[in-house]
Protein backbone atom coordinates (compact mmCIF):
# COMPACT_ATOMS: atom_id res chain seq x y z
CA UNK A 1 0.00 0.00 0.00
CA UNK A 2 2.86 2.18 0.40
CA UNK A 3 4.12 1.70 -2.55
CA UNK A 4 0.77 3.49 -4.19
CA UNK A 5 0.78 6.29 -1.42
CA UNK A 6 4.27 7.74 -1.87
CA UNK A 7 4.07 8.60 -5.78
CA UNK A 8 0.54 10.00 -5.56
CA UNK A 9 0.65 12.12 -3.13
CA UNK A 10 0.16 15.09 -4.83
CA UNK A 11 -3.16 13.80 -6.06
CA UNK A 12 -4.26 12.52 -2.73
CA UNK A 13 -4.00 15.83 -1.29
CA UNK A 14 -5.83 17.75 -4.09
CA UNK A 15 -8.67 14.85 -4.04
CA UNK A 16 -9.04 15.88 -0.07
CA UNK A 17 -8.78 19.32 -1.09
CA UNK A 18 -11.60 19.10 -3.75
CA UNK A 19 -13.49 16.99 -0.63
CA UNK A 20 -13.82 19.78 1.49
CA UNK A 21 -14.43 22.21 -1.27
CA UNK A 22 -17.31 20.19 -2.27
CA UNK A 23 -18.36 19.44 0.87
CA UNK A 24 -18.70 23.62 1.89
CA UNK A 25 -20.36 24.08 -1.17
CA UNK A 26 -23.08 21.46 -0.30
CA UNK A 27 -23.72 22.84 3.09
CA UNK A 28 -24.35 26.43 1.67
CA UNK A 29 -26.46 25.04 -0.76
CA UNK A 30 -28.42 23.16 1.94
CA UNK A 31 -29.09 26.03 3.99
CA UNK A 32 -29.21 28.41 1.30
CA UNK A 33 -31.19 26.69 -1.38
CA UNK A 34 -33.49 28.14 -3.78
CA UNK A 35 -32.24 31.47 -2.75
CA UNK A 36 -29.14 30.50 -4.62
CA UNK A 37 -30.51 30.18 -7.98
CA UNK A 38 -32.45 33.21 -7.76
CA UNK A 39 -29.13 35.37 -7.17
CA UNK A 40 -27.88 33.52 -10.07
CA UNK A 41 -30.89 35.20 -12.26
CA UNK A 42 -30.85 38.23 -10.81
CA UNK A 43 -27.40 38.45 -11.91
CA UNK A 44 -27.78 37.31 -15.10
CA UNK A 45 -30.55 39.94 -15.82
CA UNK A 46 -29.08 42.56 -14.26
CA UNK A 47 -25.92 41.96 -16.46
CA UNK A 48 -28.33 41.68 -19.55
CA UNK A 49 -30.05 45.02 -18.55
CA UNK A 50 -26.99 47.07 -17.79
CA UNK A 51 -25.70 46.13 -21.00
CA UNK A 52 -28.65 46.94 -23.08
CA UNK A 53 -29.75 50.08 -21.36
CA UNK A 54 -25.94 51.02 -21.75
CA UNK A 55 -26.54 50.52 -26.03
CA UNK A 56 -29.90 51.52 -25.74
CA UNK A 57 -28.50 55.19 -24.34
CA UNK A 58 -25.35 55.46 -25.84
CA UNK A 59 -27.38 54.72 -29.38
CA UNK A 60 -29.85 57.40 -28.29
CA UNK A 61 -27.11 60.01 -27.90
CA UNK A 62 -25.30 59.16 -31.42
CA UNK A 63 -29.02 59.86 -32.49
CA UNK A 64 -29.38 62.93 -30.87
CA UNK A 65 -26.28 64.07 -32.17
CA UNK A 66 -27.03 63.54 -35.64
CA UNK A 67 -30.39 65.22 -35.84
CA UNK A 68 -30.15 68.20 -37.13
CA UNK A 69 -27.88 67.00 -39.71
CA UNK A 70 -29.91 64.87 -40.88
CA UNK A 71 -32.84 67.39 -40.62
CA UNK A 72 -30.78 69.25 -43.74
CA UNK A 73 -30.22 66.45 -45.30
CA UNK A 74 -34.38 65.31 -45.43
CA UNK A 75 -34.66 67.27 -48.91
CA UNK A 76 -32.15 65.29 -50.67
CA UNK A 77 -33.23 62.00 -49.23
CA UNK A 78 -37.05 63.17 -51.24
CA UNK A 79 -35.08 64.36 -54.43
CA UNK A 80 -33.58 60.77 -53.89
CA UNK A 81 -37.02 58.59 -53.35
CA UNK A 82 -38.54 60.75 -56.41
CA UNK A 83 -35.38 59.73 -58.49
CA UNK A 84 -36.06 56.02 -57.90
CA UNK A 85 -39.55 55.94 -58.54
CA UNK A 86 -40.96 52.95 -58.41
CA UNK A 87 -38.24 50.54 -58.47
CA UNK A 88 -37.03 51.58 -54.90
CA UNK A 89 -39.28 50.42 -51.74
CA UNK A 90 -38.80 49.02 -48.64
CA UNK A 91 -41.21 47.03 -46.80
CA UNK A 92 -41.80 46.15 -42.99
CA UNK A 93 -39.81 43.13 -41.85
CA UNK A 94 -43.25 41.16 -41.34
CA UNK A 95 -43.54 41.76 -44.96
CA UNK A 96 -39.87 40.40 -45.60
CA UNK A 97 -40.49 37.47 -43.50
CA UNK A 98 -43.26 36.44 -45.30
CA UNK A 99 -41.76 36.65 -48.64
CA UNK A 100 -37.74 37.30 -48.99
CA UNK A 101 -37.53 37.76 -52.39
CA UNK A 102 -38.69 40.82 -52.31
CA UNK A 103 -35.47 41.78 -50.59
CA UNK A 104 -34.38 42.17 -54.16
CA UNK A 105 -36.86 45.24 -54.93
CA UNK A 106 -35.23 47.53 -52.38
CA UNK A 107 -31.88 47.64 -53.95
CA UNK A 108 -32.44 51.25 -55.79
CA UNK A 109 -31.55 50.06 -59.59
CA UNK A 110 -31.14 53.60 -60.96
CA UNK A 111 -28.51 54.93 -58.50
CA UNK A 112 -26.71 51.51 -58.57
CA UNK A 113 -26.80 51.30 -62.63
CA UNK A 114 -25.21 55.35 -62.94
CA UNK A 115 -22.78 53.89 -59.73
CA UNK A 116 -21.84 51.41 -62.36
CA UNK A 117 -21.17 53.40 -65.31
CA UNK A 118 -19.37 56.10 -63.55
CA UNK A 119 -17.35 53.22 -62.33
CA UNK A 120 -16.79 52.07 -65.73
CA UNK A 121 -15.76 55.29 -67.41
CA UNK A 122 -13.90 56.45 -64.55
CA UNK A 123 -11.61 53.46 -64.70
CA UNK A 124 -12.05 53.58 -69.06
CA UNK A 125 -10.71 57.38 -68.25
CA UNK A 126 -7.78 56.49 -65.82
CA UNK A 127 -6.42 53.83 -68.32
CA UNK A 128 -6.55 56.18 -71.22
CA UNK A 129 -8.87 53.97 -73.05
CA UNK A 130 -11.14 56.33 -74.19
Amino acid sequence: MKLLVKPNKKLIEKIKQFSWYSLAMLIVVVFAGPEIFVAMELTLMLEVMGASTFCMFYLSAIKAFFEPYLKKLKPYFERFAQFEGHSFFVLKYKQYKQMPSMLMHAVPANTLLLGYLSIVTGFAILTKIV
